[in-house]
């Protein structure tokens, strides 16, 4: 035999070997996923293969529906609570300018000038009872109104402070009318009691509870009642 039949065949040109491999680099290190994108992940795996992609994809665009529903819904709740919310010092159309806060001003202004002629009535002064009576129930209802206007009252407390000043107001003008020369006839003071009670009479005439009791009756329901905890929505009270 040819020596040349014993030599090693060379390898065919344009073949493959180790080298000609591009070196896999290594694994980019994975982002964490969140509980929410876990438990998607988990929905997912849960399917048939057939199924995963479209579920996944279904289930995704259902999640961000329904968040951008409820922030819509939310945002307009929150909206018609800040509108509920300013009846008490702009009024409602219904009371065409007459107002809440403005009507109890004017109840603890008026008050004050009866306490203050009181004072200065000859059997009456600072060490009459209805006096302090009638005082200290106008200082609880000047510091409720502070406490509506931060928000820490709400309207029933405000309506239980206006009773009570109402009571010790006319316990008091009583005691001056029987002190008085003539009681029918008591000049500024008696022009004063009249205004309180004016005040009092606009107070009761309010249509605020009627559009309280409305707002309060469609933001009741669901799911209104589920997003007001959401959007730091407060109950809203009546006047009385």
């Amino acid at each position: 035999m040819a020596n040349a039949d014993f030599e090693p065949k060379k390898a065919a040109s344009g073949g493959f070997d180790a080298s000609s491999y591009r070196t896999v680099e290594q694994d980019a290190p994975s982002r964490s996923l969140t509980p929410f994108q876990k438990k998607l992940a988990g929905l997912e795996k849960a399917l048939p293969g057939a199924l995963r992609t479209r579920a996944a994809a279904l289930l995704l665009a259902l999640v961000i529906v329904a968040g951008s529903a409820v922030g819509v819904g939310g945002f307009k709740l929150r909206s018609r609570y800040n509108e509920a919310k300013s009846w008490y010092t702009v009024g409602v159309a219904a009371d065409n300018g007459y107002t809440l806060s403005d009507e109890l001003n004017e109840r603890a202004y008026t008050a004050a000038n009866v306490i203050t002629t009181a004072l200065n009535t000859p059997g009456l002064g600072a060490d009459s009872a209805a006096v302090t009576a009638a005082q200290q129930a106008l200082d609880a209802f000047e510091d409720c109104q502070e406490r509506v206007a931060q928000g820490t009252a709400g309207m029933g407390e405000m309506y239980d402070a206006d009773e009570a000043l109402d009571s010790a107001i006319n316990l008091l003008y009583g005691e001056m009318q029987a002190l008085a020369d003539d009681p029918l006839n008591m000049g500024a003071v008696q022009t004063q009691y009249g205004r309180f009670n004016s005040a009092g009479t606009v107070l009761g005439s309010l249509h605020y509870n009627e559009a309280i009791t409305a707002y309060q009756n469609d933001t009741d329901g669901f799911p209104a009642s589920l997003l007001k905890g959401l959007f730091g929505v407060k109950e809203l009270e009546v006047f009385g």
